[in-house]
């Protein structure tokens, strides 16, 4: 069996490279590595990894709806909850469209869209060993005030 040792990164199709490279510098506060805008490429990373998030710009075509298959969310953690209060303040300032919070046995998260259509959400962990929180008792999801 092949042991893969953690998710390396994801690649995301884009209407507008240069967009959503704003949107995902601006929000998330990822730098650029690289880019090529002439082939629609823009390499983000958060300075450690030579890349955490690629952005393939492409001419046509809808993203999926949620409930088909395919890419249902990108998930990027914060360090406490204060951060992520902060984060959906600092979201909702800057008129990203906002999906929902959600608080789970496992993490608190705030659940946004990106310019594509995209969802995203910011988390923060809840419990030391979230591993055995899943395998004893399973998700929930109970609403999040965050107001």
């Amino acid at each position: 069996m092949i042991q893969a040792k953690r998710l390396g990164h994801v690649v995301l199709n884009v209407r507008d490279a240069e967009k959503s490279r704003d949107f995902y510098t601006q929000t998330l506060g990822l730098k650029v590595a690289h880019e090529n805008l002439e082939r629609g490429a823009v390499f983000l990373s958060f300075g450690k990894e030579h890349h955490d998030l690629a952005l393939f710009q492409q001419a046509t075509g809808e993203p999926p709806a949620r409930t088909q298959p395919g890419l249902h969310h990108v998930a990027w953690r914060l360090d406490n909850f204060e951060e992520l209060k902060a984060a959906y303040q600092e979201l909702k300032r800057m008129g990203v469209p906002l999906d929902s919070t959600a608080e789970h046995n496992v993490t608190r998260s705030v659940y946004f869209w990106d310019p594509d259509g995209n969802r995203v959400e910011l988390y923060c962990d809840m419990v030391e060993n979230g591993f055995e929180t899943m395998q004893s008792v399973g998700p929930k999801r109970d609403p999040l005030d965050l107001e």
